[in-house]
């Protein structure tokens, strides 16, 4: 607060003034980083063509009701789990989880990005991450 010292105002402390002028400028940067960050890691809906084409470049994968699907089938439940877990690291590293269920020795995943609304580029590079990962582990279907 400002004190009065006869009728002129004091200034406040520069102190504390340079320091509310840099928590501002900091709060602003936020934003505009949050902001850029957002926007360059939007995912990006897949056109019909390029769907097409991502399907036959991905192995094992279809498209079922509007999602990129796929069954990997290990040696056993402990692969299988071992494949799961791993790839859930990875989702979580790229922020995008998919649908994934097992039955025994059978991974099923189906990658969909809901806030697009369909299929994205971001479900196609989790879906070859999980290609890759699946092969280091010797999955079969």
């Amino acid at each position: 607060m400002a004190r009065l010292r006869g009728r002129k105002r004091l200034p406040k402390p520069k102190g504390r003034r340079r320091k509310q002028q840099r928590v501002k400028k900091i709060e602003q940067n936020e934003f505009i980083f949050s902001s850029l960050s957002s926007q360059f890691n939007a995912p990006k809906l897949l056109s019909p063509q390029e769907l097409t084409a991502v399907l036959e470049e991905l192995r094992g994968w279809s498209q079922q009701e509007g999602k990129l699907h796929r069954q990997f089938r290990f040696s056993c439940f402990e692969r299988a789990l071992g494949f799961l877990s791993g790839l859930a690291v990875v989702a979580e590293s790229m922020g995008h989880h998919p649908e994934e269920s097992i039955v025994y020795d059978c991974v099923t995943i189906d990658l969909m990005t809901r806030e697009a609304g369909g299929i994205t580029n971001l479900d196609v590079e989790l879906a070859r991450k999980a290609n890759e990962l699946a092969s280091t582990l010797h999955s079969s279907v």
